[in-house]
């Protein structure tokens, strides 16, 4: 009888395993530690590097495919073109970007979500860019969620003069 009884509790037994290995899967997947600041440094970068191509290509698929599933399901190539257009024709030069490090305007941070979220500014003469980009960990990595990229006018220089004594 008590053989019995384990046989008949061990598929049970199996199946919470499973399914407690699977909820310590999706915690992992949903709530990892936020990345450092030269990975965030790289995501900001790869992400401006990433529309710039698309933008000079005219080929939003990659673009798109490098986003978190969401972000696929959201856009399409014809989409994100349209979104991208007055960049596009600004010619912002995106590709500059690599060339400095990014400013925040808040420290980096996980929301409330779990998305990671990164604000801030490339400044430039004649102008600079500000992003706000929001990446969710998916399929392993960090990935685009939503993106915002905007023209800076020209900004002063914080080491000027004011002309006050």
């Amino acid at each position: 009888m008590t053989e019995m009884r384990r046989r008949a509790r061990a598929p049970w037994l199996v199946a919470l395993v499973a399914f407690l290995l699977a909820q310590v899967a999706v915690a992992q997947e949903e709530a990892p530690s936020p990345p450092g600041r030269a990975e965030t440094a790289r995501l900001v970068w790869s992400t401006l590097i990433a529309v710039d191509h698309a933008n000079r290509t005219g080929n939003y698929a990659v673009l798109r495919d490098l986003g978190a599933p969401d972000f696929r399901s959201a856009n399409d190539p014809a989409k994100l073109a349209v979104v991208f257009a007055s960049i596009r024709a600004r010619d912002l030069g995106l590709a500059r970007v690599v060339l400095s490090n990014p400013v925040y305007s808040e420290e980096p941070g996980l929301t409330e979500t779990g998305l990671y979220e990164v604000k801030g500014r490339f400044p430039g003469r004649p102008e600079g860019i500000s992003f706000e980009l929001y990446f969710q960990y998916a399929e392993g990595a960090w990935k685009i969620y939503a993106l915002a990229i905007a023209a800076l006018e020209d900004e002063a220089d914080p080491g000027a003069e004011t002309g006050q004594e």
